[in-house]
């Protein structure tokens, strides 16, 4: 069985009105040549990690990112240039999930493992985020431009076990602005709230 507190967490669906000016003042400077999925979640990422009183992670923690349909916007205009001609080259990178991880990484400074899952379903990533972590602990996103777009992060840290006051996620709607640890057992994946 594995135990995490969540010490950091930004949970933006969806995001409000002035997050891009808010990512702006984060970076120092309007970010370029990125598209709106990699804006949101570097926007995310770093919320989070502000959160966790973090500017950069351990180089032992992993990044695990999720998207329901990842950088759907990127793709479909990528598709429509490939009906006239070769698309755009900065047009054909935002349709690489992976280019927010490297931002990510080299906003904060942090060389480590990372990794992105599409259309993964919570529990499924949360198990594999728990199987995976080591001391480090784990930065965990799901980014979306559906729906006006999301951007939830967590920054999840090993914790010494705690014992009573969890409830299975299986029936529970999971609201993480409540939640402050998360287990993980063969039996699954158990939550507990601040009021526990």
């Amino acid at each position: 069985m594995k135990t995490f507190a969540i010490s950091g967490r930004c949970i933006a669906a969806p995001p409000p009105a002035d997050w891009r000016e808010h990512l702006t003042l984060m970076l120092g400077a309007k970010p370029r040549r990125i598209g709106t999925w990699a804006e949101l979640g570097l926007y995310g990422a770093l919320r989070c990690m502000a959160d966790a009183g973090e500017t950069t992670l351990p180089e032992d923690a992993i990044i695990m990112l999720a998207s329901r349909r990842g950088t759907y916007t990127a793709t479909d205009l990528v598709l429509g240039q490939i009906h006239d001609d070769l698309p755009m080259p900065q047009a054909f990178l935002q349709t690489q999930p992976s280019q927010l991880l490297a931002l990510l990484a080299a906003q904060t400074n942090w060389r480590g493992h990372a990794c992105f899952f599409a259309d993964t379903e919570l529990h499924a990533l949360l198990r594999l985020a728990a199987a995976q972590a080591v001391d480090g602990g784990i930065l965990l996103g799901w980014v979306d431009e559906m729906d006006g777009g999301s951007t939830n992060w967590l920054r999840l840290r090993h914790c010494a076990s705690v014992e009573t006051g969890f409830v299975s996620a299986l029936q529970y709607d999971i609201n993480f602005n409540k939640i402050i640890y998360l287990q993980i057992s063969a039996a699954g994946l158990q939550l507990r709230h601040a009021d526990s």
